[in-house]
């Protein structure tokens, strides 16, 4: 059964923060603001769970929608978003990108990073919600296609159309087991929609992105709670997307992290201010394990620590 609410429950002055109280409470922590020319927004929203997805039609007046570092910082929320546009139409704008999408059309945004909406006057668009793991383990570039539309053309685009269409009204009567298997049609249609987006799209933010968490490990290099999904979390990117920053390099992340640490035992050691045992050195730059530590020493500077400490 879905769950309908409507801003016809209250008045107009209340109208926005209650929208936007609905809203935030169906997607992720959103601002909304009502647009053209109004200073109200009517609306209604219906949700409704499938597997893995939920699935909600919005029907409401002119607005623009923000997912500001602030709403990011306050949840915990990792989920992309679909938009499939059935009425009126959207400006999706995310990463620098923007992306106008009509009726018939979709495009991705990622809640992990801030994007915008802006919608006309009386549209209408049908949202699926599904967990990042579950688009990236079919699509691992998914944030790389945010804020691009997929047009409305014969193909996985207008079959996604047409489901989610048809979902949005039958899908009360769907078996359990049967909802199951339409939850990983509606992904593979997704998938099939953005992965023809992919190969056109080069990774011009890459060296960027590296900078950014290069610059965040060596912030942190001392911790050893410092991971790929610690970084990913405090800097609102997807794991994926650090790996690649220093796959297309031939490193990896970690692998990134041990050298740095390395480098800078072996430059405090080479400097004489340390006083204590190289457990303690090790320890105070993030190695658990002593073994481990003077193994990768020995094999990144070809001597053993101790030869240093004893210098």
């Amino acid at each position: 059964m879905a769950k309908v609410v409507s801003t016809a429950a209250v008045s107009a002055r209340n109208s926005v923060s209650f929208w936007t109280e609905t809203v935030s409470d169906t997607f992720v922590d959103l601002e909304c603001r009502s647009g053209g020319g109004r200073e109200s927004i009517e609306g209604e929203l219906a949700v409704q769970t499938l597997a893995s997805l939920d699935l909600a039609r919005v029907r409401a007046s002119a607005q623009s929608v923000h997912r500001t570092p602030a709403g990011i910082a306050a949840s915990s929320d990792n989920y992309y978003l679909v938009g499939v546009q059935t009425k009126g139409s959207c400006l999706v704008t995310q990463d620098g990108r923007s992306a106008a999408i009509g009726n018939g059309a979709f495009a991705l945004y990622d809640t992990t990073r801030p994007y915008s909406l802006l919608l006309t006057d009386n549209f209408e668009q049908l949202v699926i919600r599904l967990p990042r793991t579950v688009l990236e383990r079919h699509l691992p570039e998914a944030a790389r296609l945010t804020a691009l539309g997929v047009s409305p053309d014969p193909g996985a685009a207008s079959l996604l159309v047409n489901t989610v269409k048809f979902l949005a009204s039958e899908i009360d009567v769907l078996a359990p087991d049967v909802a199951l298997s339409v939850s990983q049609g509606v992904e593979h249609l997704i998938v099939a929609g953005l992965g023809g987006l992919a190969g056109g799209i080069p990774d011009a933010d890459r060296f960027s992105r590296r900078k950014l968490v290069q610059n965040h490990i060596l912030e942190n290099l001392r911790y050893e709670s410092l991971s790929i999904r610690s970084m990913a979390d405090q800097l609102h990117l997807s794991p994926s997307s650090i790996h690649r920053a220093f796959a297309a390099d031939g490193e990896t992340v970690m692998g990134w992290v041990w050298q740095q640490r390395l480098d800078r035992i072996r430059e405090e050691l080479l400097s004489g201010k340390h006083q204590g045992t190289l457990t303690e050195l090790s320890v105070a730059w993030g190695f658990s394990d002593s073994a481990h530590f003077s193994r990768a020493f020995r094999q990144r500077f070809g001597h053993a620590p101790s030869e240093l400490l004893r210098r």
